[in-house]
């Protein structure tokens, strides 16, 4: 077996570089948005565009239509337990954004919404919220809805760039969205799961530094 020499790499070569070129090493995922072509991320339902070091997309209403009322996606496949993700989004205009964590089925996701009356792209019924599944889920088995105390709905990030992290360890969790906070506490945490996915209905979404760190235990 042909043994590995850092030495022979290029000393401006980093561990950063080789991940944003699809590398995904020592359990982590550094997604820069260089190129659309990286092989641990997949960009559905939309006509995503990659510059500048951010993936950005327009909703469609005929896309829209054509997927049965779901908005372009970005998927992140891996096998994991424990992780820590974080990244940056910016919404224009949009009902809703979705963060979802899947595995056999949908697993953990945190919805910020605009619920207003008046709202560009129309008032969400889908409520600012996060939702748990502690077992798969389906059209029976519809998880536990949490509503953790001044989480932000869609109008109070709408427009700027606002870093979103979630640790997840266990049962337990850390959820940050901009300057808000809170720990969740839920069997559906510690359950395997093997996707990161990122959607949103009506607007406009851009993302910017994708970074996750996971272990399969």
């Amino acid at each position: 077996m042909q043994q590995f020499c850092p030495s022979a790499l290029p000393l401006f070569v980093s561990l950063g570089a080789l991940l944003t070129t699809g590398t995904i090493a020592d359990d982590k995922i550094v997604d820069e948005f260089q190129s659309a072509e990286f092989k641990g991320r997949v960009a559905e339902r939309g006509e995503w565009q990659f510059k500048d070091g951010i993936a950005s997309c327009v909703s469609d209403r005929d896309l829209y239509r054509k997927y049965r009322n779901h908005g372009p996606i970005l998927k992140w496949p891996r096998e994991f337990h424990d992780a820590s993700i974080e990244f940056e989004m910016k919404a224009a205009d949009c009902q809703r954004v979705v963060f979802t964590l899947n595995g056999d089925g949908h697993i953990f996701r945190v919805t910020l919404a605009d619920e207003r009356a008046n709202a560009p792209a129309g008032q969400s019924k889908v409520p600012t919220r996060v939702i748990a599944w502690a077992t798969k889920s389906s059209k029976q088995n519809k998880g536990d809805t949490i509503k953790p105390k001044k989480m932000p709905d869609l109008p109070a990030v709408n427009g700027k760039w606002v870093p979103v992290q979630l640790n997840v360890k266990g049962e337990r969790a850390t959820l940050k969205i901009g300057e808000f906070e809170t720990e969740i506490k839920h069997a559906a945490l510690g359950r395997n799961k093997n996707m990161v996915m990122l959607t949103f209905a009506h607007g406009q979404l851009a993302v910017r530094r994708f970074h996750m760190t996971s272990s399969t235990q």
